[in-house]
This record gives C-alpha cells, structure tokens and sequence, in this order.
C-alpha cells in the first residue's frame, strides 16, 4: 500500500471532516473509501463506453423487432 499526502483548500478539507464525522470514520479512512468508489465508478465508464463502441444499432433494432408487442405481465406495468 502506498501513501500519499495531498493539500486541499480549508473548506474542502472541513467539508470531508464533516462528512467523514457523519459516517462515524476518521478523515483519512473516509477518503480513502470515497477515492476508492471513484476509482471504481471511473473505470465503470470506460468500460461501458468500450463496449458501446463494440455496440450496433441495427442489430438492437433487429433484436427490438422480434420482442412482441403486448400489454406487460401484472407486476411489470410502468409507474404513471
């Protein structure tokens, strides 16, 4: 594991006290936890965008078009 050590503007750093305090963790633990779930959520992305370029819309279109059209079973109905 590696550390690191980053300066931030006073509001930025009470602001993450703040939220840290809320989640009952320290400072650096709830960083490290949110720097974590960004991380994640990035790579996420550029996994998705791969695979739209990978994606063809006639072949959904021609997919979409063997889904019959009927009413949704009961349960699956859009909310209004």
């Amino acid at each position: 594991m590696k550390a690191i050590e980053q300066e931030m503007p006073d509001d930025v750093y009470q602001k993450l006290e703040s939220l840290a305090s809320h989640d009952h963790q320290r400072v650096d633990a709830f960083a490290r936890q949110k720097l974590e779930e960004l991380v994640g959520a990035v790579e996420n992305f550029a996994e998705l965008e791969r695979r739209a370029q990978r994606g063809n819309i006639d072949k959904f279109r021609a997919a979409m078009a063997q889904v019959p059209n009927v009413p949704p079973m009961p349960g699956d109905e859009l909310p209004r």
